[in-house]
């Protein structure tokens, strides 16, 4: 979508009603739909721990790391390092 600059006008000038009404007229473009192979979607999982405690003692390890990481960051760390245990 383009913008157009405000009009500048000479100081002391009026635009008249016709003038106007070309301006509002003229309109804008119409906003282009985003591309679809340009829009990439990630899954969502939402996680949903049990009443055992498994979510205090992981904000417990997250907080005893050196860096405080995002929650997001710490699982997917997490994950990733039991997989590659798993496969090797």
């Amino acid at each position: 979508m383009s913008i157009s600059r405000k009009p500048t006008r000479e100081k002391g000038t009026e635009a008249t009603p016709a003038q106007l009404l070309a301006f509002v007229e003229k309109g804008g473009s119409v906003a282009r739909k985003a591309d679809d192979a340009s829009v990439t979607k990630v899954a969502q999982h939402p996680l949903k721990f049990p009443s055992s405690g498994l979510f205090e003692r992981l904000e417990r390890a997250r907080a005893a790391g050196p860096v405080k990481l995002p929650r997001n960051t710490w699982i997917l760390q997490a994950i990733a390092e039991k997989l590659a245990r798993e496969e090797s």
